[in-house]
């Protein structure tokens, strides 16, 4: 019977000593945030972020109606963290292709840039032809994962141009 008593004694005190210790996880998460709140400071002070934490800012308003949730759009568009370029279509001559999603529809890790949380909710403000300029944490975007070549936890800047929208549903002709 001690034994077992000592055994789980042992367990316990195991157990609370790792739950006490500091995750990786969490201290990249700090350290991210902290990068992140530094740079909004010195950049955008006194902006505000949706409420889904992500920061928009329109830059070319567009024509016509606003994107919809299923609406298939094309864009161009630039990716940065908050001091290097990571990936572009501006110089390619195909836009990228964007079945558009409600962001609860979507994970907090991306795989792609056409599956980033920030990307479809933005999509939502914007119209054919629009441009906006984008910034928001890695919950918004990729996440604690490394994804072509950018490392986990990386809060990013993304602007992007609304090239065309197909209407998931076509306007009903009169």
């Amino acid at each position: 019977m001690k034994k077992i008593f000592g055994i789980v004694a042992t367990l316990i005190i195991t157990v609370v000593f790792i739950s006490c210790k500091e995750n990786s996880l969490e201290k990249q998460r700090r350290n991210e945030m902290r990068k992140f709140d530094e740079f909004m400071r010195a950049h955008y002070s006194g902006i505000s972020p949706r409420p889904s934490g992500l920061y928009y800012f329109q830059l070319e308003e567009g024509t016509g109606d606003s994107i919809k949730i299923n609406d298939r759009v094309e864009i161009f568009y630039d990716l940065m963290s908050l001091d290097t370029v990571y990936t572009s279509t501006s110089g390619n001559y195909e836009p990228e292709t964007v079945i558009v999603r409600h962001p609860s529809q979507l994970t907090s890790s991306a795989q792609s840039i056409t599956s980033m949380r920030a990307l479809h909710e933005a999509l939502t403000y914007m119209r054919k032809g629009s441009r906006a300029r984008l910034i928001f944490d890695s919950s918004l975007g990729f996440g604690q994962f490394s994804t072509g070549g950018i490392p986990g936890f990386t809060p990013l800047i993304m602007e992007v141009r609304v090239h065309k929208v197909y209407p998931a549903i076509p306007p009903a002709e009169d």
